[in-house]
């Protein structure tokens, strides 16, 4: 069924893509609304920006005679190198390499797929990761909670220590705004009153019986971290707590602190009543 990417995507709109690339650029359009629009990557929106730019108009027209519509064996072989010594690629990305290069443009996205597949390459689902991340400074947090932990070990095993590993979610009612399937010609609706609307979740599993703790809160902040560690200690009143959590800032603001100072004053460190480890 023929679809409208396959009509933008169509040699005969090439360059009318290309046009209305550079012309919303010029209007002032976010880049990632012009590759949605057009299905293409920001690449392509950057690379014929600068030839109109230095080239003019008539730069974004064609210049193949009609262009062979297809790879030679030896070419093919060269893009399939590219593209295995690329850690990951869009088909957008491809299609911009393949028509640069050798002024071709398949008419079917199938094309595409099938010289990613080729290239060993499959669909994932990209994934965060931390730019700041610094692996030394991960290795030396861990000694150091082990040693924290190797020192209390006879008391965890007693069960007058209990070690938890702490965290928070924090859930947007327009979270649950997506991509389902629904009948044609009709809309689905959520009823949602407030899409900014929030609720966060405080919670510990405990490292010796796996035993895991939620609890609903306003926010993530200073104060509701406090009534959270309130609240554990409520569950565990003549225990001691040891809390591995991360950085955020209110794990380590002044109301933790103060509260910290409070339930632990007078008190030698091996004998405190909550501990809390940061991890990197």
């Amino acid at each position: 069924m023929l679809t409208l990417n396959d009509i933008i995507d169509s040699n005969e709109n090439l360059e009318m893509k290309r046009a209305l690339a550079v012309k919303m650029i010029l209007l002032d359009f976010r880049t990632e609304d012009i590759c949605a629009v057009l299905d293409v990557s920001d690449s392509f929106v950057s690379k014929w920006k600068i030839i109109y730019e230095d080239q003019g108009a008539s730069a974004l027209q064609l210049h193949y005679k009609g262009g062979t519509g297809f790879l030679t064996e030896a070419e093919r072989e060269v893009v399939i190198y590219h593209l295995k010594n690329q850690p990951h690629c869009t088909v957008e990305e491809l299609k911009d390499y393949i028509e640069r290069h050798y002024g071709v443009v398949y008419q079917s996205r199938q094309s595409y797929y099938d010289l990613l597949k080729e290239a060993h390459l499959s669909w994932h689902r990209t994934q965060a990761v931390n730019p700041k991340h610094d692996e030394a400074q991960v290795l030396f947090r861990r000694q150091e909670i082990n040693a924290k932990l190797e020192a209390h070990q006879a008391e965890i095993v007693s069960g007058e220590v209990i070690v938890f590993v702490e965290d928070e979610c924090h859930l947007v009612w327009g979270d649950t705004l997506g991509y389902v399937w629904g009948r044609r010609n009709e809309r689905t609706e959520v009823p949602i009153q407030n899409v900014k609307q929030r609720q966060s979740y405080y919670g510990v599993l405990n490292l010796d019986n796996q035993e895991f703790i939620l609890n609903p809160y306003a926010s993530g902040n200073g104060e509701c971290t406090v009534e959270f560690i309130q609240y554990l200690r409520g569950l565990y009143p003549d225990k001691k707590l040891i809390i591995i959590w991360d950085g955020a800032t209110y794990h380590q603001g002044k109301k933790m602190q103060a509260y910290l100072s409070q339930v632990n004053q007078g008190l030698e460190e091996k004998d405190w009543k909550v501990t809390c480890l940061l991890l990197a």
